[in-house]
C-alpha cells in the first residue's frame, strides 16, 4: 500500500481520475488530508499500477490520477483509493468501473461513473451522479439533487433541494422531498414517499407510480395514464388556502396512485 499525508483543517477540493476498483472518500473533522492506494488484486500487475497513480496537493486541490496508458496497457486491473479529508471537502470522481462510496460531511459531490455505483452519506450542497448500469444510493442531500442513470436503481432518502432523477430500467425511490421534483423513467417504479411544496413531474411508459402528499399541502393533480389504473387516496378539500402543491404524472401503461404521507 502507498500512502501520502498532507496537513490542514479546512475544506479541500478532491479531484479522482481512475477507471476501475474502488474509491472511498471519509469528510470528518481532520487536521490531516491522507491517501492511500493499494491494488485491489495481487501480483506484479497491481503493484505497478498503485505505483504510477499521480497525487498531488497545492492550494487545497488534491488530484489523484491515473495514467489512462498505465491503465490502457495493464487490462482491467483496479486500484482501491481511500481518502480522508476535513469535513465540507468537495468531491469530483470520474471512473469507469470504481465503486464510489462516501461518508462524512462534502460540501459537493459530482460523480460520473459507467458500472460503478455510487454511495453517499451527506452532501450540503450540489449533489451530481451520472451512470451507466450503476446503482445510485443517497442519504441526506441539503441542495439540489441531480441523478442520471440508464439501468441502475435510484434512492434519495431525504433531499431540501430540487431533485432531478432520471433512469431507463432502473427504479427511482425519494423517501423525503422538500422542493419540487422531476422523476423520468422508461420501465422502472417511481415512489416518493412524501412530497411538501413545489412542482412534482414524473413520467413513466410501463413503470408504476407512487406519490405520497405531507399533511396540511394544498394541491393541485394532473393525472394521466393510458391503460394503467389511477387512484387518489386524499380527501378534497374547498382549496382554500392556496395551491403549494403541484403534481402531474404521466404514464402509458404503468398505474398511478396519489396517497398521504405516512
Amino acid at each position: 500500500m502507498t500512502s501520502w499525508e498532507f496537513p490542514g483543517s479546512d475544506p479541500i477540493d478532491i479531484i479522482v481520475d481512475i477507471p476501475a476498483g474502488s474509491i472511498a472518500v471519509s469528510a470528518e473533522p481532520t487536521e490531516v488530508t491522507t491517501v492511500s492506494v493499494q491494488p485491489s488484486g495481487h501480483g506484479r500487475r497491481g503493484d505497478d499500477l498503485a505505483s504510477e497513480v499521480q497525487v498531488s496537493f497545492a492550494r487545497g486541490r488534491l488530484e489523484i490520477i491515473q495514467p489512462k496508458s498505465a491503465s490502457f496497457l495493464r487490462g482491467h486491473a483496479g486500484l482501491d483509493l481511500t481518502i480522508k479529508a476535513p469535513a465540507g471537502s468537495r468531491c469530483t470522481a470520474r471512473t469507469a468501473s470504481a465503486d464510489v462510496g462516501c461518508v462524512g460531511d462534502l460540501a459537493e459531490l459530482n460523480a460520473k461513473t459507467a458500472s460503478g455505483d455510487v454511495t453517499a452519506a451527506s452532501v450540503s450542497g450540489r449533489l451530481a451522479v451520472t451512470t451507466a448500469s450503476g446503482d445510485v444510493w443517497l442519504e441526506n442531500a441539503g441542495a439540489a439533487v441531480d441523478v442520471h442513470t440508464a439501468s441502475g436503481d435510484i434512492r434519495l432518502r431525504q433531499a431540501a433541494g430540487d431533485i432531478s432523477a432520471h433512469s431507463a430500467s432502473g427504479d427511482v425511490s425519494i423517501g423525503t422531498a422538500a422542493a419540487s421534483v422531476l422523476a423520468n423513467t422508461a420501465s422502472g417504479d417511481v415512489e416518493i414517499g412524501s412530497v411538501t411544496a413545489g412542482r412534482t413531474s414524473v413520467k413513466t411508459v410501463s413503470g408504476d407510480t407512487v406519490v405520497g402528499v405531507a399533511a396540511g399541502a394544498s394541491i393541485y393533480l394532473d393525472l394521466s395514464s393510458l391503460t394503467g389504473r389511477i387512484s387518489n387516496q386524499l380527501d378534497e378539500t374547498d382549496g382554500g388556502g392556496g395551491v403549494g402543491l403541484n403534481i402531474t404524472c404521466r404514464s402509458v401503461s404503468g398505474d398511478i396512485r396519489i396517497t398521504r404521507a405516512s
